[in-house]
């Protein structure tokens, strides 16, 4: 079981780097910095924290093909590795909320991210790649340096049908988003080990990651607060399968997301989230005191022993810091947990 952590890159990059140290020091495996918005440049960050940081393993937790060119991805995450020694992976999904404001159509995604991944390997494999899809194109295409690697593993994040089995298909991994119930999983792994059937793997090929929002707090309500917007923009995103998941969507949420006509802005959200009941935040997130998050941890596990990672995302209450979460959680829920695995 390997565990992690994602951060936006909210902060200054000074910050983000002693925060880094620190996640370093406390034993994580990997340490994913998210692309959304406009926020800090993903690839610079990393950059920064590559050269702030000894062994663990960094990369963007996701980057897509519709806000980036893959061949600039592989550029980026082949460079990323060099100046690392060999550390990075690479997460690749098909969207995030930053598309409407630069005027970008996400279509056919599942076939957009086949292709991406098809440019990607092929070009860090040292090889010249032609690919004419409709999202993603390339003619010729090469690579005027030599990665330190010629395979960057490959991860790519996935809630949707099409694109688990994609990942099922072709990846390293699938990151499964914010899916913290066995009903959710029993989703997922069908349509991940769809995908391996139908290219011949073994689904046990592929690594298994919960990404999970994740707020500890002495407070439980403070805790619950910290992540309910996330779970609001999850629960608007994932609207296609909220039944395949188990989940009805709030009725006075569903009016309020109406009404703003289901935009993702922060506008949009906050006033929205509030109307998430907190019997939700349990399903797309680990909220709650330590011993709430042990436990939802534990239960998850246990119902789905096929996952092979966790991945935090760090929501810090008033009063509290992203640091203090992760201490709390690498500490207290995992090692505890790997107690409890015998590991």
């Amino acid at each position: 079981m390997r565990f992690g952590v994602a951060l936006p890159p909210s902060g200054q990059i000074s910050e983000l780097t002693s925060l880094a140290r620190s996640i370093e020091r406390l034993g994580c495996d990997w340490l994913w910095i998210n692309e959304d918005r406009l926020q800090r440049d993903s690839f610079t960050v990393l950059a920064a924290l590559a050269t702030s940081t000894d062994s663990i393993f960094l990369g963007p937790g996701v980057t897509n093909p519709f806000t980036r060119h893959p061949a600039l991805i592989a550029t980026a995450i082949a460079t990323l590795d060099e100046l690392s020694g060999g550390r990075a992976a690479l997460g690749l999904a098909a969207g995030g909320t930053n598309h409407r404001m630069l005027g970008l159509e996400r279509r056919a995604p599942a076939t957009a991210l086949r292709d991406a991944v098809t440019v990607i390997r092929h070009l860090i494999a040292g090889e010249i790649v032609t690919v004419e899809g409709d999202t993603v194109r390339v003619r010729d295409a090469e690579l005027d340096f030599s990665p330190v690697r010629d395979r960057i593993p490959l991860y790519i994040g996935a809630r949707g049908p099409k694109i688990l089995e994609l990942g099922g298909e072709v990846a390293d991994g699938v990151i499964i988003g914010n899916l913290a119930t066995a009903t959710g999983w029993r989703y997922a792994l069908e349509r991940i080990h769809a995908g391996a059937r139908r290219a011949g793997r073994d689904a046990g090929e592929v690594e298994l990651i919960a990404w999970l929002y994740t707020s500890i707090d002495d407070d439980r309500d403070a805790a619950l607060d910290a992540v309910r917007h996330m779970v609001a923009t999850t629960l608007v995103t994932s609207r296609p399968i909220l039944e395949q998941l188990g989940v009805d969507l709030p009725p006075r949420f569903a009016h309020e997301m109406e009404r703003v006509h289901w935009q993702l802005s922060s506008a949009a959200i906050e006033p929205a989230s509030v109307l998430v009941p907190d019997e939700l935040i349990g399903k797309f997130a680990l909220a709650g005191t330590v011993a709430d998050c042990r436990g939802a941890l534990g239960r998850l596990l246990d119902a789905v022993p096929e996952i092979t990672g966790v991945v935090i995302v760090p929501f810090a209450p008033r009063g509290s810091t992203r640091k203090q979460i992760v201490e709390w959680f690498m500490t207290e829920v995992r090692d505890r947990q790997v107690e409890r695995m015998g590991g």
